[in-house]
């Protein structure tokens, strides 16, 4: 009778919670997120929130690691309130202006939680290992998704022009970080690269072409660490030069590509000229100015921020790069301080070779195709798949820290 008991331990410890929750993403996905338990608290937020509190009570010491993230959060806090008392939102503006924080409080969440329950190096690999297995699942789930679709749903097609086809948002991840364990720990080269391109197939399903555009980048971030430094500075102009003709040559960009460089434009402008690249606008500001929604719809014919035709789009609609939401609210300046953690993993992508330690070698492969998802969607501010990210950024933060360099 001892076994049992041992499973329900494990179960309801804190651990066993967080693995729920992961798996409560990636088998009920937006059914457990939206899910409305009260007024504008949903199971998903009360969840996370009950958890960060239940590991906050079970832990006597909380080490403050990445404090330039707790910084960041500390600045975020303050808008907060600097927003509350001079803005003075009400009703459904006081909803939306809580709705936005979110992005910070998903953050919030995930920083206190891994540095209640990281103590060690035996605590990352245990993470490494569980992410593995989320990878795998997510694949699995996918195909099965797939073959389910074709065999069970009349008029099921794959690629639907704007349709999105996946089992749940977090399955995005899940493909990204498979397509980087690939690279990192098959040792059979052929084998490797059939799985990889799999991976690359794959993401062709889900609709988001940016899902394919990031694994893509985990392959050429692959080949990029396996030539010489001096290489490598002549391969980042060619793609510097490569990404300045995307930009700016119009035969290149659809109306959405369109949509959301213009938008990102507006934004860094506000931030840079408006702001100083100090300033934030706070919470419960409009991502978008009224005459510059005209503006696109001018010259795209796109109404879709125009509040006549969506009213509070200008509010609920971030500019579709989860890196741009946080220089919204913060300021440019201050949203740059998520770099420092990473400084040593700038600098190993820049003059070391691929890290000899498999499991750093995946962690850096996973940040870099999690990174170029989340800076083309709205990834951070929404709960679907925010806690997921922000797992796989602090522990590459940590895995590369000079404190924690012994073997992970």
């Amino acid at each position: 009778m001892k076994y049992p008991a041992v499973i329900w331990s494990k179960l309801f410890s804190i651990e066993g919670l967080i693995v729920l929750y992961f798996f409560s993403l990636l088998l009920f996905g937006k059914t457990f997120t939206k899910l409305q338990v009260a007024g504008p608290l949903y199971l998903h937020d009360l969840y996370l929130g009950v958890l960060t509190l239940l590991a906050l009570n079970n832990r006597k010491k909380l080490t403050l690691r990445f404090i330039p993230v707790l910084i960041v959060v500390l600045i975020a806090f303050i808008y907060l309130a600097f927003s509350l008392v001079f803005y003075r939102p009400r009703g459904e503006m006081l909803i939306i202006t809580f709705r936005q924080f979110n992005l910070i409080v998903y953050l919030l969440c995930s920083y206190l939680l891994f540095n209640l329950l990281v103590k060690d190096n035996h605590t990352v690999r245990k993470i490494i290992a569980f992410v593995l297995y989320l990878s795998g699942a997510s694949v699995a789930l996918q195909v099965v998704y797939i073959l389910y679709g074709y065999l069970f749903i009349n008029n099921f097609s794959l690629f639907r022009e704007g349709e999105y086809n996946y089992f749940s948002p977090l399955i995005i991840f899940g493909i990204i970080t498979y397509a980087a364990a690939t690279l990192a720990y098959e040792e059979k080269v052929p084998v490797r690269f059939l799985k990889f391109l799999g991976c690359l197939a794959l993401s062709t399903t889900l609709g988001h072409s940016s899902a394919f555009l990031s694994i893509f980048c985990i392959g050429l971030l692959y080949f990029f660490m396996r030539i010489k430094p001096m290489q490598r500075l002549i391969a980042v102009c060619i793609i510097f030069t490569a990404l300045l003709v995307l930009l700016f040559l119009p035969q290149f960009r659809d109306a959405n590509a369109g949509w959301r460089l213009l938008y990102w434009g507006h934004v860094l402008k506000e931030s840079i000229v408006t702001k100083y690249a100090v300033l934030g606008s706070g919470f419960g500001q409009p991502f978008m100015s009224y005459d510059f929604a005209v503006y696109i719809n001018e010259t795209i014919h796109s109404a879709i921020m125009i509040d006549e035709y969506y009213p509070m789009a200008r509010y609920l609609s971030p500019p579709h790069n989860s890196c741009l939401s946080f220089v919204f609210h913060i300021g440019l300046l201050p949203a740059l301080l998520f770099l420092l953690p990473l400084k040593n993993v700038g600098l190993t992508v820049m003059l070391s070779p691929l890290p000899a330690s498999r499991n750093k070698s995946f962690l850096l492969l996973s940040f870099a195709g999690c990174f170029v998802w989340i800076s083309f969607n709205v990834i951070l501010e929404l709960p679907h798949s925010a806690t997921y990210f922000w797992l796989i950024y602090f522990t590459t933060a940590y895995a590369f820290s000079r404190k924690y360099r012994e073997a992970i």
